[in-house]
């Protein structure tokens, strides 16, 4: 038993030194900002978006609160998301 935790803590220390990290950077210039990881710039193809205030939970749904609520929640963060691109 003694020679198995010894094989497996040898095991993880060893992969352990050859796992390789990426580098991840946001750099901003003049042209805006871009993602780069490992010196090359980074494309990402996809966002989601999803409206959660803070202290809820998976079980809130935007959809079951007032017609105000919703309304609010989603002018304010599609003209937020808007400034993001524009």
């Amino acid at each position: 038993m003694k020679h198995n935790f010894i094989r497996i803590v040898f095991f993880l220390f060893v992969t352990s030194i050859f796992a390789q990290a990426d580098k991840v950077s946001v750099l901003n210039d003049d042209d805006g900002m871009k993602l780069v990881v490992n010196g090359e710039h980074f494309m990402i193809n996809g966002m989601n978006w999803d409206y959660f205030p803070i202290g809820t939970n998976y079980s809130y749904s935007l959809w079951k609160q007032s017609d105000d609520v919703i309304k609010a929640s989603v002018l304010f963060n599609t003209t937020s998301h808007i400034g993001m691109y524009c």
